[in-house]
C-alpha cells in the first residue's frame, strides 16, 4: 500500500470489519430476495436465476480470498481426496435414487451431476488450499 494511505493495525482491522459486514448483509438480502421469488411470488427460476448466478459467484469468490489469503486450509493428499469423493458422492447418490428412484431413460444425463459438482468442489479446494500454502511458504521464506 502506498504511504499516502498508511493505516495502522486498528483501522485496517475496522476496515476489514465494514467490509465483511457490509458484504454479508448484501449476500443475505439477495439470498432472502431469491427466496421470496420463488416460495412467496411462486415465479419460475428462470426469474431469479440471474441473482441465484451472482449470488453464488460473490460467496465462492469471497471465500475463495479469505481461503487463501489466510492459508488456513489444510493440502489433503490424493488418496484421501479420493476417498473423501467416493463417500460424499454416494452420500448424495443413495438417498436421492431412495427418494426419487432412477431418472427416465431421455433423463439419464442427471446422474451424473453428483459426479461433476462434487468433483468441481473438491478440485476448487484442493487447488484453493495448494496455493494458499504455497503463498505462505513463500511469504514465509522472504
Amino acid at each position: 500500500m502506498s504511504s499516502f494511505f498508511k493505516l495502522d493495525e486498528r483501522s485496517e482491522r475496522i476496515n476489514g470489519q465494514i467490509s465483511f459486514y457490509i458484504l454479508m448483509l448484501t449476500q443475505a438480502a439477495l439470498a432472502l430476495l431469491i427466496a421470496y421469488k420463488r416460495y412467496i411470488q411462486g415465479l419460475d427460476t428462470s426469474y431469479y436465476e440471474s441473482f441465484s448466478a451472482i449470488l453464488l459467484l460473490s460467496m465462492l469468490s469471497y471465500w475463495a480470498a479469505r481461503l487463501y489469503l489466510s492459508s488456513i486450509l489444510p493440502v489433503i493428499s490424493l488418496r484421501k481426496l479420493a476417498l473423501l469423493y467416493i463417500v460424499l458422492v454416494m452420500l448424495i447418490e443413495i438417498p436421492t435414487f431412495l427418494i426419487v428412484g432412477m431418472p427416465e431413460p431421455e433423463h439419464w444425463y442427471e446422474v451424473l451431476y453428483p459426479f461433476i459438482g462434487v468433483g468441481v468442489i473438491l478440485g476448487f479446494y484442493a487447488i484453493v488450499a495448494h496455493l494458499g500454502k504455497r503463498r505462505l511458504q513463500k511469504e514465509l521464506g522472504e
